[in-house]
């Protein structure tokens, strides 16, 4: 039977040995990790005012634990196992198992084995947190602020009818072979259907997007106040008397008293859909003012989850660089315990 010394294995890596150092670390953090779970939902009381309070604190300490305890068991099992090199077996340990929880991490964003990687606990949820909690964060945000935005402007409503006039079928018929669709009896009723029809896709883009609103409502409003100039020309009483002559059998008598009543019926439907144009700008002017406050409070908000993210992670940075500190003395004093000559 040949023995060899030490030196003569300097520089060779005993993957066993890094192997067994791995599967000691997991096992350990899935022990730990039920225990703190465990210590968790004890400290959950849902009769209190805040049911949760503490329990992050106590989560928190908890996989620190796991996390230092599951790495000096894994490097000094690996230092044990290899008997030489003890720091590098260690540093292996730490290095596959990162390696690990990242890849289950990511499984974990996926949602492809949550239920393992929760029984990992600590060691996947250092990474898993740090690559899957801002980009749930921002999802979840922006979903928070379609919903917003359709609930504030979603609710505003724009009347597009107008009270009926008794138009004479003839002048009606008169004023549609005009060929002036100013002078159409429905042509304050379709300016105001076309406002409620841009109302309704202004809307669906805020909901659509709502980082896009301020540029939406000023688009919108622009329109509205074009069309509320639009409605605020007066008729030419010249081209309505020469439509009505042109197009009835009506003495000049009548053709001017059927213009006075018209411009009279215009003038009435005017001032109506004004006051519902500058009803709608007031409305939507107020959506805009508490939309601000949402959007103001939903940028603190998210103010402080990038801050704790941040946090997390300088946190997360520094417990796992501890941890492969950890494995490199734990490994290095598990080989000094080993005998310096073996058989093979």
């Amino acid at each position: 039977m040949k023995k060899l010394s030490f030196a003569e294995l300097k520089g060779r890596v005993s993957w066993g040995s890094v192997f067994g150092g791995v599967m000691t670390v997991l096992a350990i953090s899935v022990l730990l990790s039920i225990l703190n779970s465990s210590i968790g939902l004890f400290m959950f009381d849902p009769l209190s005012g805040h049911p949760a309070s503490g329990i992050g604190t106590a989560v928190g300490i908890g996989s620190a634990v796991i996390l230092i305890t599951g790495m000096a068991a894994g490097g000094f099992v690996a230092g044990k196992l290899a008997g030489m090199d003890g720091m590098i077996h260690g540093f292996l340990v730490w290095a596959t198992t990162l390696i690990v929880a990242v890849v289950l991490g990511v499984f974990l964003a996926a949602g492809a084995v949550k239920m393992t990687a929760n029984a990992l606990g600590a060691v996947s949820s250092v990474t898993g947190s740090v690559l899957s909690g801002t980009g749930n964060a921002v999802g979840s945000g922006i979903s928070a602020l379609s919903e917003e935005a359709e609930e504030v402007f979603g609710k505003i409503d724009f009347n597009a009818t107008l009270k009926e006039e008794n138009i004479p079928q003839n002048i009606r018929a008169a004023l549609v072979k005009s060929n002036v669709k100013e002078l159409h009896p429905d042509y304050l009723k379709k300016q105001l259907e076309e406002v409620k029809d841009d109302l309704s896709k202004s809307v669906k883009t805020i909901v659509a997007s709502p980082q896009d609103t301020d540029e939406a409502v000023n688009d919108f409003l622009e329109r509205l106040k074009q069309r509320a100039e639009n409605l605020s020309q007066n008729i030419d009483r010249n081209d309505l008397a020469k439509a009505i002559a042109n197009n009835t059998n009506m003495s000049k008598a009548e053709a001017d008293k059927t213009v006075e009543q018209y411009m009279n019926l215009i003038d009435n439907a005017r001032i109506e859909a004004g006051k519902q144009m500058d009803n709608l700008e007031a409305n939507l002017q107020k959506a805009v003012q508490e939309w601000k406050e949402i959007k103001h409070k939903a940028l603190v908000a998210a103010d402080k989850v990038t801050d704790a993210a941040a946090r997390s992670a300088l946190i997360s940075f520094f417990a796992i660089l501890f941890g492969a500190v950890l494995c490199c003395a734990t490994g290095a004093y598990g080989s000094r315990k080993t005998q310096e000559r073996v058989d093979i």
